[in-house]
């Protein structure tokens, strides 16, 4: 009976324990849901102001603003969690976002101007682990924008295509801040940044804040800048960045040069080469562009003009080299210099007259043969040839054939030279007194067998003339086929065919008078018919008077 009342008291007290731990831990969730409750009615009674809760970077809760910003961020870009998406877009306005947020638990409360024009506030609060974000729009009226959604969903629509537009674009683009930091850029940079190549499925890393790939310059400028981040083996990408600005920041486009970068390297190699090879021509070389602006020359040109390096050097235009020309003389003075000039200037335009050549006859004795040309694309190339020892030459050989012709025209003897493949190539006068043929005048005019065939009609004696034609396809030098013939009038003459060593054959006719023989005489032609007797080549006036006509022929 005694251990009742100790038992009875022990219950009371364990409940009255139970009690008060109770109403402690209920009294504690009761601040706590006070507190979270108080953060969720400041979303509800603030419609002006985007507000958000995260927790542990999960969104808890937003308003209705808060909503409508973070359906805009979706619908303009990939579809991305909430903190990313509010992350990325507060980049752009507070370029210190996470520097910030970082000494959020231990401030409690902090307030951000935005960096840029757009007006924005942003406020930062610490509730028990719980990060409550407003955003303020400085520059709106306390009423606030009201705004029908099908005009919301045009602009949504509209931005989703705009942004999806700058991410499949090939070329770079991104925005800098006025401290040159990028706060903004698209699908092709990120992928740049991360080393993933364009079109690949995996979506790249974003890691903020994004290295500047290429260094910072004025707004308004464009250069080719060569870039190795992202490339194997250390090969390189060449990019025309062009730079805009964009209120206290700049717009940057990067497009992809690495064609035209191969293209000028090709050329500036082809070019070196032309070089080269032009160095050693004799010819002097001179190309003007379209622009008439000397753009390449070989040092033959210098050469022969006496124009200094750096004159030439300094592109001159056309006009400046001809007038140069003038004044060192090379160039000789025509009656109309003006027109003469205007001519080799206006070249590409007159199509009768597009090719340019004359020879400068100078007054050192030196003779220049002057060639140009204009280029489909407008260029033009202008060629100097020393021609002074060819037009010596030229002369000196025309002059040698002068005397042999007259050497050969003041011989008796009637003298015919035909080339290796059987035309006309010379005759002196006893030949053209002699003998006539038609086209005798043109050097081509007559051939060997048209010549064989006359003579044959005009002698008796048919193998000496077969005996030639045979002589004529072998042409070994020294060998010879001698003759008479007998024409009709009664007139005998010594016929010597001979070869020379290089294919051409020459036939000699020498009047010769008749040989007293103690043989009877052969019978003559008739009256009026044309023979020929055939007598021995080695008949001692003959071949004395051969010899003669031979050597006066070689000399």
């Amino acid at each position: 009976m005694d251990a009742q009342p100790f038992l009875l008291a022990l219950v009371v007290v364990i409940a009255t324990a139970l009690t008060v731990v109770g109403v402690m831990m209920l009294m504690s969730a009761l601040e706590r849901r006070g507190r979270r409750a108080s953060g969720v009615e400041g979303l509800g009674g603030n419609r002006i102001d985007a507000v958000f809760l995260f927790e542990d970077g999960a969104l808890v809760d937003a308003n209705e603003r808060g909503e409508t910003l973070l359906s805009t961020l979706r619908a303009a870009g990939p579809e991305k969690p909430p903190w990313l998406a509010l992350h990325h877009y507060l980049r752009t306005a507070f370029p210190d976002l996470d520097r910030q947020l970082a000494r959020l638990q231990e401030r409690g409360r902090l307030t951000l101007q935005a960096g840029d024009s757009s007006g924005l506030e942003l406020r930062a609060e610490w509730l028990m682990g719980t990060i409550r974000l407003t955003i303020v729009d400085a520059e709106a009226d306390e009423a606030g924008v009201l705004i029908d959604r099908l005009s919301l969903r045009a602009m949504d629509e509209e931005m989703g295509i705009l942004r999806r537009v700058c991410d499949h674009v090939p070329a770079l683009a991104w925005r800098e801040d006025a401290e040159g930091r990028v706060v903004w850029a698209n699908d092709a940079y990120l992928r740049r940044c991360s080393g993933l190549t364009t079109g690949a499925e995996a979506e790249p890393p974003v890691a903020w804040p994004l290295p500047a790939l290429f260094p910072a310059g004025p707004a308004g400028s464009a250069q080719r800048i060569a870039l190795s981040a992202g490339q194997p083996h250390g090969q390189e990408s060449w990019f025309d960045v062009s730079r805009h600005a964009d209120g206290s920041g700049q717009l940057v486009f990067a497009v992809s040069a690495d064609g035209a970068h191969r293209a000028e390297q090709a050329r500036r190699e082809f070019v070196q080469t032309l070089s080269k090879t032009f160095a050693t021509l004799p010819i002097g070389l001179a190309v003007f562009d379209r622009t008439r602006r000397l753009q390449l020359f070989n040092p033959a040109l210098a050469e022969l003009t006496g124009l200094e390096p750096e004159f030439l050097t300094s592109r001159p235009g056309l006009a400046g080299f001809l007038n140069r020309l003038r004044e060192k003389r090379v160039l000789p003075e025509p009656r109309d210099y003006a027109n003469w000039s205007r001519r080799l200037l206006d070249i590409e335009k007159d199509v009768e007259t597009s090719e340019f050549e004359e020879t400068w006859h100078l007054p050192k004795g030196q003779t220049y043969r002057v060639s140009a040309s204009p280029h489909p694309d407008g260029a033009m190339a202008f060629l100097i040839e020393d021609i002074t020892s060819e037009v010596h030459m030229s002369r000196n050989i025309r002059a040698e054939l002068e005397t042999c012709r007259s050497a050969l025209d003041g011989l008796p003897t009637a003298v015919a030279l035909f080339s290796a493949d059987g035309h006309l190539m010379q005759t002196n006068a006893a030949f053209s007194r002699l003998w006539s043929f038609e086209g005798e005048d043109a050097i081509t005019g007559v051939s060997l067998a048209e010549a064989l065939s006359n003579w044959r009609d005009a002698a008796l004696d048919k193998t000496l003339w077969d005996r030639i034609a045979a002589l004529s396809h072998e042409a070994r030098s020294g060998e010879r086929v001698s003759g008479m013939m007998e024409l009709s009038d009664g007139e005998v003459l010594a016929v010597t065919a001979c070869g020379n060593g290089n294919g051409t054959l020459m036939i000699t006719f020498d009047t010769t008078d008749p040989v007293v023989q103690t043989d009877p005489a052969p019978p003559r032609c008739p009256p009026g018919r044309r023979g020929a007797t055939v007598m021995d080549p080695q008949d001692e006036p003959f071949s004395s008077r051969f010899s003669t006509a031979q050597a006066v022929w070689k000399d």
